[in-house]
C-alpha cells in the first residue's frame, strides 16, 4: 500500500523508509488513528488561496539567492554552421559563464543512449560538482586541474552545481542532453 494506507485507520503502520507505509491488519495504534484524522482533515478542508499558492511559487526561487547562474553562452549544436550533413557520433560542446567561472562540457551520446560529458571548470581549480537531472542525481570531484567526468546520464535535462572552496555555489541553467 502506499503511504496514505494508514488513513483507513484499520492497522499499525510498519514503513520503509522512503517507501510509504504498509498496514498491519492488527491493531490500530493511536499513531494510525491520528493520521487517519489528519488525512480526512486535509481532504476537507479549504484549498489555500490563491494569493498564497503565488507567493510560495515565487518565494521558491529564493532558495538559491547566495547561488551565481552560470549562463549558457555557446552550444555546439546551435553556434557551430552545419558544414554538411553532422554524424549522430559528434560530440556536442556546451559553455556556461558566470563571474569567475566558465563550465565547458563535451556531452556524447544520442537518441536512447545514455550521454558521458567530459567537463573543465576555467580558471582550473578543484570542486565538488552536483549533477541533477530528472531521474536523479548524484555528486563528481573536479580534480585540481578542473577536469571532470559523468557517465551514464539519460537523455534529459541536465543541471549543474559547482561547489568551489572559498566562492558560493555555481549552477549551470537547465539543458537538454
Amino acid at each position: 500500500m502506499g503511504p496514505v494506507a494508514a488513513r483507513g485507520g484499520a492497522g499499525r503502520a510498519t514503513g520503509n523508509e522512503g517507501q510509504g507505509y504498509e498496514v498491519n491488519e492488527e491493531t490500530p495504534s493511536a499513531d494510525d488513528r491520528l493520521l487517519a484524522e489528519l488525512g480526512d482533515l486535509f481532504e476537507r478542508g479549504d484549498p489555500p488561496p490563491a494569493a498564497v499558492v503565488d507567493a510560495a511559487k515565487q518565494s521558491y526561487g529564493w532558495r538559491t539567492v547566495d547561488e551565481d547562474l552560470a549562463a549558457l553562452t555557446m552550444d555546439s549544436f546551435v553556434d557551430r554552421p552545419l558544414a554538411g550533413v553532422r554524424g549522430a557520433a559528434e560530440p556536442r560542446a556546451l559553455r556556461f559563464e558566470a563571474p569567475g567561472l566558465t563550465i565547458e562540457i563535451e556531452v556524447t551520446g544520442s537518441g536512447t543512449e545514455r550521454r558521458r560529458v567530459l567537463g573543465q571548470l576555467v580558471p582550473p581549480r578543484a570542486a565538488s560538482i552536483e549533477v541533477s537531472q530528472p531521474a536523479g542525481g548524484g555528486t563528481v570531484e573536479a580534480d585540481e586541474l578542473g577536469r571532470f567526468a559523468i557517465d551514464g546520464l539519460h537523455p534529459q535535462p541536465l543541471r549543474l552545481r559547482c561547489h568551489l572552496a572559498g566562492h558560493g555555489p555555481v549552477a549551470t541553467q537547465w539543458v537538454l542532453v
